[in-house]
C-alpha cells in the first residue's frame, strides 16, 4: 500500500462519543511512517561500539560500513566515542530526513575532550530509514582512504642553561649521516655501508650488517655529526659522491662541545624499552628522554607534558604514511630549564688544562667558596668520560692530612704544636715510611704546619692513639666530606669508614686505608677552610639547601688550618702555585695496584680567592708534578678568582 493510499483510507467519526476507525481491506488505519529518530540512535550506537550491523545504508552494505569503521578505529587503540543523536530535522510529508550526531572522545585525563558533530542523511525507503553512507560519517572530512590515529605532541625539550641564562644543553644542528636503502639493495648496499663506515670511521663490519637487517626502504643511520664537526669538512665531499649515501639534516639536543661537561650534562635519545615499561603510560615508543646525567635525573622537568593529536591518515600500500591531516589538538605543556652553576669560561678552561693527559684519567674541580657552587667539573681523555670529578671514588692521600689537622686541633693542638717526624715508624706491624725525596732536615720534632707543609706522614701517623677513627671522620663532616646526602646530581663526597683495625686507622691518617674522596669532595674540603665553615657544594640551582653537618666547623678551627696550608705555600709542596696568586694548597699521594714500588694518585688542591680547587691525576710521581700542572693552567686561562 503506497504512503497516499494510506492517508487517504484514514477515516474517523465520532459516534456517541466513541472514536470509530474503518480501514480498506488489507491496510490498518494505525500505519505510518517510521520515525527516523531509531535508525539515527542505531547508527550513534554503532559508531560508538564500531557496529554497524543493526543499520541500514545506501551506498555500502553493513558488513562494509562496520570493516571501514573498524579499519578507521584501528590507530586509537580501544578508545571509542560516545556518540548521541542531538538533532533531528525531518517533515513528516518527507521521505528524507537529517540526523546531526554530537561525537566526544575522552583522549585523555585532561578536561579537553575531541568532540565535533556530523550531518548524516538519512532516506525512506520501503519503510525503512536507510543511511546514506560517506566516511565522513565516521569524522568530519574523513576520507575512504584515511584512517584515525591517535598521536602524542611532545613540547620542544627544555633547555640546561648556566646562571647567566646562556643555553648549555640545546638543539643543535646536526647532520644524520647513513644509508638509503630505497636507492642501493642487496650486495650494493652492504658495500655502499662499509664505505660510508670507513668514511665515518665506525666499524664497518656491524654497520654493515645492520644496513642489511633493514628493511627495504629504511634508512641506516651511521652517525650524527655536528655541523662544525671536522670529520663532515673533511669527509663530507665524498659521502655525497657515495651511492646509496643520504645526509639528512636534524636538530638534537646537544652541549656546547662533544666533552663539554659531557658527564654531567648526560645525553638525550630515544626510550628503551625498559624506560618506557618503568614510565607507567607515561613513555611510548620514539618518546625522546634523558639517558643519563642531568638530561636523565631531571627529564620530567624538562620534556614537559605531551598534548594529543588526533590526525586523518593516508597510508600506502607497505603501511608507510604518505600523508597525515590533524583534526584535534591537544597543547602540551612545556618543560623547564634547568639552571646550574658550571660557568662557561671556567669548564672550558677545566677541559683545556687535562687535554694533554691521554694515557691516565684525570679530574678537576673549581668550587665557589663563598657560595658552594661547582664552576667546573672536568675530565680528561683518559677518563672516557666517566663520572670522576664529580663522584670519583679514590685514594685521597696526603690531601685527607686537612682532616687529620682538624681532628688534631680539636684534640688541644695548635699550627705551632710539635709532632715526631721521623723516617719510619710501624704500627701494629706495618712500617710506614716518608716519600723517598723527604727532606732530612725537617725530621725530628716539627710544628703541625710544617709537618702539613712538608707532606710527613709519620707525624700525622703518630697520631693514632690520640685521635680515633670517629674523631677523623667527624672531623672529614665538618669540612664537607664523609656524609650520604642525597644530592641532586651524580656525585660522592667521600667516605671514612669506621674499622678496629690499627693499621687501618693509622693510614686512614695519610688518606689511605679505607678512606676514599672525589676531586668534587676535596675541592669542597678546602672550601670549607677557606670560608671557615662547612660548605655544600651546589650544582643545580632550584635545588634546596643540604642540611648542615652534625658537628659544623667552627671558625677558630680553620683559621689554623688556614695557617697550615699558608705554609704549603709559602715553604712547602705548594710554592709551585705561589707564582699565580695561590694562597692554599696541599698536595697528596696515595700508593694503588700490586707493582712494587706501587703506582701512586697524584693530587693537588688548592684555594685562591674565592675558589678552591682540586686536580687529580690517577698516576702521577707527586702532586707538583702530575697534578699542580693542571692547576696552574686552569687558573691562568680562567683567571677565576
Amino acid at each position: 500500500m503506497s504512503r497516499g493510499t494510506r492517508r487517504r483510507s484514514f477515516v474517523a467519526l465520532s459516534v456517541t462519543g466513541a472514536l470509530v476507525i474503518t480501514a480498506t481491506a488489507g491496510c490498518s488505519l494505525f500505519s505510518s511512517p517510521p520515525a527516523p529518530d531509531d535508525t539515527a540512535r542505531a547508527l550513534a550506537a554503532g559508531l560508538a561500539s564500531g557496529d554497524l550491523g543493526a543499520v541500514e545504508f545506501k551506498g555500502t552494505t553493513p558488513v562494509k560500513a562496520t570493516a571501514f569503521v573498524r579499519a578507521a578505529y584501528k590507530g586509537v587503540g580501544d578508545l571509542r566515542p560516545q556518540v548521541s543523536l542531538s538533532e533531528m530535522s525531518h517533515n513528516e510529508d518527507s521521505d528524507h530526513a537529517t540526523a546531526t550526531l554530537f561525537s566526544r572522545w575522552d583522549i585523555s585525563d585532561s578536561p579537553t575532550d575531541w568532540t565535533y558533530e556530523t550531518q548524516v542523511n538519512l532516506t525512506l525507503v520501503d519503510d525503512r530509514w536507510q543511511v546514506s553512507w560517506t566516511p565522513g560519517v565516521v569524522a568530519p572530512q574523513l576520507a575512504a582512504d584515511e584512517t584515525l590515529d591517535i598521536a602524542r605532541k611532545w613540547p620542544r625539550r627544555a633547555d640546561i642553561v648556566d646562571a647567566s641564562g646562556a643555553k648549555l644543553m640545546t638543539e643543535r644542528e646536526v647532520s644524520v649521516v647513513g644509508i638509503d636503502k630505497s636507492t642501493v639493495s642487496g650486495p650494493e648496499a652492504a658495500a655502499a655501508a662499509r664505505k660510508l663506515a670507513a668514511l665515518l670511521d665506525i666499524d664497518p663490519t656491524r654497520y654493515a650488517a645492520k644496513v642489511a637487517a633493514a628493511g627495504p626502504r629504511a634508512f641506516v643511520e651511521g652517525l650524527t655529526l655536528r655541523q662544525t664537526d671536522p670529520l663532515l669538512e673533511r669527509n663530507g665531499a665524498a659521502i655525497e659522491k657515495l651511492t646509496g649515501a643520504l645526509t639528512v639534516p636534524a636538530l638534537k639536543v646537544l652541549g656546547p662541545t662533544r666533552t663539554w661537561a659531557a658527564p654531567i650534562l648526560g645525553t638525550v635519545g630515544e626510550a628503551t624499552a625498559e624506560q618506557i615499561a618503568a614510565s607507567k603510560d607515561t613513555l611510548e615508543a620514539g618518546d625522546t628522554v634523558g639517558k643519563n646525567g642531568l638530561e636523565y635525573r631531571y627529564d620530567a622537568q624538562l620534556r614537559g607534558t605531551p598534548g594529543l593529536a588526533v590526525h586523518a591518515v593516508k597510508k600506502g600500500a607497505d603501511g608507510s604514511v604518505l600523508d597525515k591531516r590533524e583534526l584535534f589538538a591537544e597543547a602540551s605543556v612545556e618543560g623547564k630549564p634547568l639552571v646550574v652553576s658550571l660557568d662557561q669560561k671556567a669548564q672550558t678552561a677545566a677541559e683545556a688544562a687535562l687535554a694533554r693527559e691521554t694515557k691516565h684519567p684525570t679530574a678537576l674541580v673549581a668550587v665557589r667558596v663563598s657560595t658552594g657552587e661547582v664552576l667546573a667539573a672536568a675530565v680528561g681523555p683518559g677518563a672516557g668520560g666517566s663520572t670522576l670529578a664529580l663522584a670519583g671514588k679514590e685514594a685521597p692521600g696526603s690531601t685527607f692530612k686537612i682532616v687529620s689537622s682538624l681532628a688534631l686541633v680539636r684534640k688541644g693542638a695548635t699550627a705551632d704544636t710539635k709532632l715526631p717526624c721521623t723516617k719510619t715508624l710501624t704500627v701494629n706491624g706495618r712500617r710506614f715510611s716518608n716519600y723517598t725525596t723527604y727532606p732530612a732536615d725537617r725530621l725530628g720534632d716539627i710544628p703541625l704546619k710544617t709537618a702539613l707543609a712538608f707532606s710527613c706522614n709519620t707525624a700525622f701517623i703518630s697520631q693514632h692513639e690520640k685521635v680515633s677513627q670517629a674523631d677523623l671522620a667527624q672531623a672529614a663532616q665538618s669540612l664537607g666530606m664523609g656524609e650520604k646526602l642525597d644530592l641532586p646530581f651524580t656525585g660522592f663526597l667521600g667516605s671514612v669508614p669506621a674499622t678496629d683495625d690499627v693499621v687501618e686507622h693509622a693510614a686512614s691518617f695519610i688518606g689511605q686505608g679505607r678512606v676514599e674522596a672525589s676531586p668534587l669532595t676535596m675541592a669542597v674540603v678546602v672550601a670549607s677552610v677557606m670560608k671557615g665553615q662547612t660548605v655544600r657544594p651546589t650544582l643545580v640551582a632550584s635545588e634546596g639547601t643540604l642540611p648542615s653537618p652534625a658537628t659544623p666547623l667552627d671558625p677558630t678551627e680553620a683559621s689554623v688550618l688556614r695557617a697550615e696550608m699558608r705554609e704549603v705555600v709559602k715553604v712547602g709542596s705548594g710554592t709551585v702555585l705561589a707564582p699565580i696568586g695561590v694562597e692554599f694548597a696541599k698536595t697528596g699521594t696515595a700508593e694503588f695496584g700490586t707493582k712494587n714500588p706501587p703506582d701512586t694518585h697524584a693530587w693537588m688542591v688548592a684555594g685562591r680567592g674565592d675558589i678552591a680547587i682540586a686536580a687529580y691525576n690517577e698516576v702521577g710521581e707527586n702532586g707538583v708534578t702530575g697534578a699542580a700542572p693542571f692547576i696552574l693552567s686552569f687558573l691562568k686561562a680562567s683567571n677565576l678568582r
